[in-house]
């Protein structure tokens, strides 16, 4: 944002961030331009000529235009998604599926680990489809114990 084209009492975006940490953006006035470019702001906040926050300790501001800062307004006061709506995969199938997981990978280790290993014939792989089914057949007909 070109700094140098702004007057006194214009309105600009003031940009945060807009990441995982969530959507921060403000709308401020200018109150003061100095010669150089650096522009203050109502809030105190001062910006040099390339729009980025003056002795910043921290992650610097920058300045964007109103309708940017609008956008990321909307889109931080926008309500979140539910999680449930997304997720409709059953707690109890998860811990199916990890446990299969966790069991054929166990066995396949200790057979690897006492020296029979995958060959180039596919045995093994076929060994570990058959352990799959044995395990999903057994934790599908059987209920955890708590």
């Amino acid at each position: 944002m070109n700094t140098l084209q702004l007057k006194l009492g214009d309105k600009v975006g003031v940009f945060f961030y807009d990441d995982w940490r969530g959507s921060k953006a403000i709308i401020d006035e200018v109150i003061h331009i100095s010669s150089s470019g650096t522009i203050t702001l109502k809030n105190g906040t001062r910006y040099n000529r390339n729009g980025r926050e003056v002795g910043a300790l921290g992650e610097a501001t920058y300045l964007c235009t109103p309708e940017k800062a609008q956008a990321i307004i909307d889109k931080a006061s926008a309500p979140p998604q539910d999680k449930e709506v997304i997720d409709t995969v059953d707690p109890l199938e998860k811990r199916r599926a990890k446990a299969t997981q966790l069991a054929v990978k166990s066995a396949i280790q200790a057979l690897n680990q006492y020296g029979w290993y995958a060959n180039v014939d596919g045995h093994m792989d076929v060994m570990e489809s058959e352990i799959k089914q044995i395990i999903e057949k057994y934790v599908s007909e059987h209920e955890p114990i708590s």
